[in-house]
């Protein structure tokens, strides 16, 4: 049975050259060491953290390799890096303003240092896509935290439009999915997830404009870039390699991407459903249906014939009740009712003519 992935927007398997780097490097000297030790093999794995820090610096646009942190995953990345973001120009006066359409990672982690570091929070307004709507600031916010690229429906944000003194981006669906420059699109702190564009599960790293952030809280690698602990060496090494891997392929996956999801799109609208976003700046990794009543049922049935999509956001999918996203953006819809095919450029017109087919069947 042909089976067709198409939930990448959760999750990736480690992409195949990142896992042969990972493994030449832990049967090799450097393995051996740790980073902070002044032993060979401490100080050759030093040479490798800091080279791998150094091409993920280059591959998003960064200046310096000093502006990358290394992290536990993206939830630790959003954590620290707000963290860093709410101790800039610390004030009680000050106001902080969150894009309704964060990951839940961002928005619980900003909703509690709020309470603590600002006076007041507010919600950037957004349209019935879930694009901040920049034309609606009467102000300049001094903070503001909004996601790249969202996690359910795809859409762009535009960052570079955005109205702020500072700003905090989620940025864990744009890596590999569509091109980015950290420095081009403005953003003060950004997060990223590994798994997310092929690299290791439970790695990740955090941009910063301004190294200077993190200067209370580094105090682990010898370059005091990270906290205290062992570095995961081998996780930096692969998840250079498949950001490479990913950012070198990106053109042509896109043209999959686009293709696949014109041709799946126009299926899904001829049978009466909502392909919400479509018509603004989107990844096209990304379809969001709104299939009322049949999206659990579609998910499960497509599963049987070897096809694997996804509910809006997995972090979210045993939830129940209205969909919170949906909410947001004014429509109704229970979690249940809605379906997120997502897809890292494997997938093209072939593949979409097979999707085609087994939806059908399905309804």
């Amino acid at each position: 049975m042909k089976e067709l992935f198409l939930d990448a927007n959760a999750h990736l398997p480690l992409n195949s050259k990142a896992l042969a780097a990972y493994s030449e490097f832990c049967n090799s000297t450097a393995g051996h060491g740790h980073p902070s030790s002044p032993s060979h093999p401490g100080r050759l794995a030093a040479s490798v953290l800091e080279t791998a820090r150094g091409k993920i610096a280059s591959l998003i646009g960064a200046q310096k390799p000093s502006q990358i942190i290394f992290t536990s995953g993206c939830t630790q990345a959003c954590e620290w890096g707000l963290e860093m973001f709410f101790q800039i120009e610390e004030s009680k006066n000050l106001t902080a303003a969150c894009s309704p359409v964060e990951h839940s990672a961002v928005r619980d982690a900003f909703e509690t240092l709020a309470e603590e570091f600002v006076g007041e929070v507010v919600h950037l307004a957004i349209d019935k896509d879930g694009l901040v709507k920049t034309g609606a600031f009467e102000n300049v916010y001094p903070k503001i935290s909004c996601i790249h690229v969202q996690n359910e429906i795809g859409i762009i944000q535009p960052l570079q439009q955005i109205k702020k003194k500072y700003l905090f981006s989620d940025m864990s669906q744009s890596l590999g999915k569509i091109p980015v420059n950290v420095i081009e699109l403005g953003v003060d702190i950004g997060v990223f997830g590994a798994h997310k564009f092929g690299g290791p599960g439970g790695f990740g790293f955090i941009y910063l404009r301004d190294p200077n952030h993190w200067e209370s809280s580094g105090a682990g690698s010898r370059y005091f870039l990270d906290r205290p602990g062992t570095p995961d060496v081998g996780g930096a090494v692969a998840t250079s390699v498949a950001l490479e891997e990913a950012i070198s392929t990106l053109e042509y996956r896109t043209q999959n991407m686009k293709v696949f999801q014109t041709i799946i799109e126009e299926c899904l609208e001829s049978h009466g459903f909502e392909v919400i976003g479509k018509q603004v700046n989107r990844s096209p990794s990304t379809t969001f249906v709104h299939m009322p009543q049949k999206g659990l049922t579609t998910i499960l049935k497509l599963g049987e014939n070897g096809i694997y999509t996804g509910l809006g956001s997995a972090c979210g999918s045993m939830h129940t009740g209205p969909s919170p996203l949906m909410k947001h953006l004014g429509r109704e819809g229970g979690v249940h009712d809605f379906m997120r095919i997502s897809q890292f450029g494997e997938y093209g017109e072939e593949d979409a003519q097979h999707f085609v087919k087994a939806l059908e069947k399905c309804l």
